[in-house]
């Protein structure tokens, strides 16, 4: 009796902890459907208060998609429904696991979730702004500057539009974004990792690697 005792304490304990560990924001990196193609659907994160989970799809983070409930490898909805499951692969990376169709075939779409951590830095946003990155991927540069239209007027004026492209700062709490934007909307949002006066390195790409580094432009 003593020894059961134990074990079920013992249990407690832990599963207290994982959901003490898994409290905080998570984002999304990108979806796989199994179909051996990842994807990445937009802006999607969620927040875990113990075992409660609020979805949102909007950066402002003012209004909730839907609204969770953990249990033990199962998500149920407000009338304690399971609707999909979810996988802990560690502390800082969970898997959501949602049934669909792709390409009107059943599939599971495994969902990767990142835990967001606050940026190193200490740096405040507009000095970031101030700065510009230069990024090289398979030979090819990229530039982050930021808050200025990278259009020309003529581009601008052949297409009938006030806005074309432009990447700005913006900020999660104590995490920094590099924000891309179209048409005067926010169209992808990456995590930065850490940001100095002389590099910024990004994470969780979108459907890529985990990290890219841009280094600051002479």
């Amino acid at each position: 009796m003593k020894k059961t005792t134990i074990v079920i304490l013992l249990t407690m304990i832990s599963n207290s902890a994982i959901g003490q560990n898994l409290n905080g924001k998570w984002i999304l990196k990108d979806v796989d459907s199994g179909i051996g193609k990842k994807g990445y659907p937009g802006f999607q994160l969620m927040e875990i208060k113990n075992d409660t989970v609020d979805i949102y799809t909007d950066f402002s983070l003012t209004e909730k998609a839907t609204t969770l409930k953990m249990d033990n490898g199962d998500f149920l909805n407000n009338n304690n429904e399971k609707t999909s499951k979810y996988e802990i692969v560690n502390e800082n990376h969970l898997k959501w696991f949602i049934n669909g169709k792709s390409n009107d075939k059943d599939a599971v779409f495994e969902c990767d979730f990142y835990r967001l951590e606050p940026t190193i830095t200490t740096l405040k946003k507009e000095d970031i702004e101030k700065m510009t990155f230069v990024l090289t991927e398979n030979g090819r540069e990229s530039e982050f500057e930021f808050n200025k239209e990278l259009w020309d007027k003529e581009r601008l004026e052949l297409f009938k539009i006030k806005e074309g492209e432009k990447k700005m700062i913006e900020k999660i709490d104590l995490t920094f974004f590099v924000s891309m934007y179209f048409k005067g909307k926010r169209n992808g949002t990456i995590p930065i990792k850490e940001v100095t006066s002389e590099f910024l390195k990004l994470c969780l790409i979108p459907t890529g690697p985990t990290e890219m580094i841009a280094y600051r432009k002479e």
